[in-house]
């Protein structure tokens, strides 16, 4: 046969096969893309600790089964996989504070300084893949913002002061709408706390005083209930999260002290600790249970870091 016979031959075969069959698609390995809500765009693919600051699909979306609790009859360690950014999309507030997810929503505080140097909180709230949703009209003048519980009865966040630059506010506490992110409330109590946290299954709430050597718990109408005094920790106070079973403070690193969990139990009887790993040695500022997973935020500045965390035997 002729070669021009040939290669008419070889382009019918091909026109062929191609409107019989149609295209083969790329495997998602190779087109690999980071979900973001939206038409994703082709990109390389990214391992973990390379999403800087690239929302990627949402591992706090509800499981149709909780994950199993770790074995706190265990010595453990705990690791933090960093997911997700929450980024401030306002330059001025540098840095990131408490932080809580409200079910379908992450509410994160970033905080600045006015003119007069009293430290005021833009809240911002971000959906499960880290894009911002709403924020805050303006500053809201919860102190420290420490922490933040949320009200799932009342649909509203408590915010804890800790502390304040031209007020003192140790005892004080905010309550923010969960809709508006509009303050409505705000308060005092007989005692101090750093960090208080709402547990709905028990109607109640945790909290810790200065450096953590004393717990506070508290009735759903905010009545004391118990004082227990505990060895203080070296590291240092940041976030609590109240669950049924147990109370965790999340606490960073200070004076050589690795950053932690303690665990405690309602009773205010040490339960466990536990050393926590975050890239860097970030600074853990909030800590969220979410269907059995652990979830730890970071200050990063403008930004908040959200970690997923894993538990590993101790030996």
């Amino acid at each position: 046969m002729k070669k021009s016979s040939r290669a008419a031959l070889s382009l019918f075969i091909c026109i062929f096969t191609l409107a019989a069959y149609g295209c083969a698609e790329a495997p998602a390995s190779v087109t690999g893309s980071v979900t973001t809500g939206s038409s994703p765009e082709p990109t390389a693919v990214l391992t973990t600790e390379d999403m800087t600051d690239a929302p990627t699909e949402a591992l706090t979306e509800a499981a149709t089964q909780t994950a199993p609790a770790p074995d706190l009859s265990k010595p453990l360690t705990a690791e933090g996989v960093r997911i997700l950014t929450f980024k401030c999309p306002q330059t001025d507030y540098v840095t990131a504070q408490g932080c809580c997810y409200d079910g379908e929503n992450w509410v994160v505080a970033f905080n600045k300084f006015d003119i007069r140097g009293e430290e005021c909180t833009l809240l911002c709230k971000f959906d499960k893949y880290g894009k911002l949703v709403k924020t805050s009209d303006g500053p809201l003048y919860l102190e420290h913002a420490n922490n933040i519980t949320y009200l799932p009865e009342r649909r509203a966040y408590f915010v804890t002061s800790c502390q304040g630059t031209l007020t003192e506010c140790w005892n004080g506490y905010s309550v923010v709408d969960g809709d508006s992110l509009t303050l409505i409330e705000k308060g005092s109590l007989g005692q101090p706390f750093f960090a208080m946290s709402y547990c709905p299954e028990r109607d109640a709430y945790a909290s810790a005083r200065w450096s953590g050597e004393t717990l506070d718990f508290w009735d759903g109408e905010l009545n004391h209930k118990l004082t227990r005094n505990v060895d203080p920790p070296g590291t240092l106070s940041q976030g609590v999260f109240a669950s049924e079973d147990a109370v965790w403070f999340v606490r960073s690193s200070r004076n050589g002290y690795s950053q932690e969990f303690r665990v405690y139990d309602w009773e205010g009887e040490l339960i466990t600790t536990i050393p926590l790993h975050l890239k860097n040695d970030a600074e853990s500022e909030s800590v969220n249970i979410i269907n059995g997973e652990f979830y730890v935020t970071s200050n990063a500045g403008r930004r908040a870091y959200l970690y997923r965390v894993e538990f590993h035997g101790s030996e």
